[in-house]
């Protein structure tokens, strides 16, 4: 065999090998480059004579990033908001808080169907939605001035940009091709990166913060118990000897003056306030983070508020009654149950910027709601609401049987659930959807201007149901020479109480009225301090009890000094049946009732109420 083949050979062999290697190092270390290349845009040297028209394009992408941050702010960290969701009467939250015209989407609030919603955006959504107003912007950037310069500024695709929300910037990076001319030179710039100074990280931190330990431990709803407790009667006793209105609407403008000043007084545990007193650290809470930002807890009564007062609104004294002259003295026991919602805008803010996301406040039956973690909704209906299962047509009608739209609510038992609103739809106003399952419940529908209606149903068995609403007439109360007078109309089917002079109208419908009136006249009579010892008959302890053993304890009666401002004077009672027509024509209702004497003594003022029960009272419409 030739050896200089065989040479030959191995030579070659051993060329080609290198020339591979050569070729998988160049392979490898283009990868590499082009891998850290694509993997963070660098953004390339711009030539001197275009460095000021260039600029003119990154202010561009700022000022739009700007406009972006503060959308982000003022609406609760959306630029494009979730869809909107209607409030009602009975759940006056919408999904989102109109403050000075503009909605802010509601990071909590209780919907329609007595769920509680959450609609909080992640960093990652800002970043997402901020890159997309960016970039939906870029292309519309106003180059006028350039061009009158002599430059030319061309953009020559659509950008991808990426946006990262610091504690302290937004940094765009930003991937397009921009030309740049200028008489004979160009320039093409690929790689673009903007950074903005900006707080809404760190506001965006603080406002979750805050939001999470508000949701946990309801410190809100417990500020606004503490209001409703020192502002609104809730339970107790007045001695006095004249029956206690309570006016529903006094006490919702008293509540909601009173929230709005104590809401707007809260602050968190931090270094950006000094308290005027030491009183003042009631207002402070502390959520575990020392708050070195500005915080604003904002509540206005012209906001979505819902009020709703159970209990009864006028209260009888008791102590006048016949055979209650023992007591000695007059009181009036009152004890009033409240669901209290209402929105509170926390806004976290500097010289500059602004991030401000509104809550609903939930109190139910004079409790907070409870507190929850995670994202699922809770419903905070009771049981019987949770499962409505029957599908009940209802229709609503004057009693013209014109159809009125109205609110409906269903009650089984001692819960009410809230259901809807009937709608005109081809001739009738009709609500149709679910009820829970009860057998003799009430369907009550209510509009403004009308009585409430009830009409019974056992849902189990009934698909379809027709409430009629009487329209409620105004009249205008005539007493004659009474210069205070309580007057009660009593149906089956509505009931009104007014107290005159404070009142001068009254509000009726048709119907069949017991109607009570008991004057009053302004009184110096004092009753003195009483102290007396009182026996009375009980089972005895011991076994003797068990088999009718009695035995007597005593106990002492003590009650002080009474001023009775307010004794009854006359009064009586009367039934009256009032037609629609009667209202419909008639400006005022007389009333006229017997006049007794002043009384001047405690025996005097008990024979006073007893006549009044018993005589009868005129009127005249």
């Amino acid at each position: 065999m030739d050896k200089r083949g065989e040479m030959n050979k191995t030579f070659f062999d051993k060329k080609a090998q290198i020339t591979l290697f050569v070729i998988l190092a160049i392979l490898i270390v283009t990868g590499i480059v082009l891998y850290f290349f694509l993997r963070s845009p660098v953004q390339e040297n711009v030539p001197k004579q275009f460095q000021q028209a260039y600029n003119q394009y990154l202010n561009c992408i700022s000022e739009n990033a700007q406009q972006g941050i503060a959308l982000l702010g003022e609406q609760g960290g959306y630029i494009n908001k979730p869809e909107f969701i209607p409030g009602s009467q009975y759940r006056p939250f919408s999904s989102q808080l109109d403050f000075l015209g503009q909605g802010v989407p509601y990071w909590m609030y209780v919907a329609g169907n007595n769920i509680v919603k959450e609609q909080v955006p992640t960093r990652s959504s800002m970043e997402k939605e901020l890159a997309n107003y960016i970039s939906e912007r870029v292309n519309y950037c106003d180059f006028s001035e350039l061009n009158k310069q002599g430059f030319d500024l061309l953009i020559n695709e659509e950008p991808i940009v990426s946006v990262s929300i610091t504690e302290s910037k937004v940094n765009i990076n930003l991937r397009n091709n921009v030309a740049l001319y200028f008489e004979n030179d160009s320039a093409i710039v690929k790689n673009h990166q903007v950074s903005v100074d900006s707080k809404l990280g760190k506001f965006y931190n603080l406002a979750l913060k805050v939001y999470n330990y508000e949701k946990k431990n309801v410190f809100l709803e417990k500020y606004a118990l503490d209001v409703m407790r020192l502002y609104a009667p809730v339970d107790g006793s007045e001695i006095s000897c004249k029956p206690k209105i309570f006016n529903e609407e006094q006490i919702k403008q008293n509540l909601t003056d009173a929230l709005s000043a104590n809401i707007g007084a809260l602050k968190l545990n931090g270094d950006y306030y000094s308290l005027a007193s030491k009183q003042k650290e009631y207002f402070v809470t502390d959520i575990g983070t020392n708050i070195n930002e500005n915080v604003n807890f904002i509540y206005g009564s012209r906001m979505p508020t819902r009020i709703t007062i159970y209990g009864d609104k006028v209260v009888q004294p008791i102590g006048l009654q016949q055979g209650m002259g023992i007591l000695g003295f007059c009181y009036v026991p009152y004890h009033l149950v409240y669901d209290i919602n209402f929105p509170v805008l926390i806004q976290f803010y500097d010289e500059k910027e602004l991030f401000q996301f509104p809550v609903s406040v939930i109190i139910e039956r004079n409790k907070e709601r409870q507190g929850f973690e995670g994202d699922a909704g809770v419903n905070i209906e009771t049981d019987v609401c949770k499962y409505k299962t029957q599908n009940v047509k209802v229709y609503t009608y004057d009693s013209q049987l014109s159809p009125v739209e109205a609110n409906l609510k269903f009650k089984c038992l001692t819960t009410e659930c809230l259901i809807g609103e009937s709608k005109i739809n081809g001739g009738d106003a009709i609500y149709e959807g679910m009820f829970p399952q009860c057998v003799n419940g009430f369907i009550i529908a209510s509009k403004e201007g009308y009585a409430d209606s009830k009409y019974q149903i056992s849902t189990n068995e009934e698909s379809s149901a027709n409430v009629v609403l009487s329209k409620k007439y105004k009249l205008k109360l005539d007493m004659g020479s009474l210069e205070s007078a309580f007057i009660t109309f009593d149906s089956d089917s509505y009931q009104t109480t007014v107290l005159y002079p404070d009142m001068k109208e009254v509000e009726l419908i048709e119907g069949y009225y017991n109607v009570s009136v008991y004057g009053y006249k302004s009184s110096s009579l004092k009753l003195p301090a009483y102290t007396d010892k009182k026996c009375i008959e009980v089972p005895k302890s011991s076994l003797l009890g068990i088999f009718g053993g009695k035995e007597e304890k005593c106990f002492d009666l003590n009650i002080p000094e009474q001023n009775i401002d307010n004794a009854i004077i006359a009064g009586g009672k009367t039934q009256e049946y009032i037609t629609e027509n009667q209202l419909k024509t008639g400006n005022d209702i007389k009333i006229n009732v017997p006049i007794f004497k002043t009384p001047s003594n405690l025996n005097e003022l008990q024979q006073n109420y007893i006549e009044a029960e018993d005589s009868v009272a005129y009127i005249t419409i």
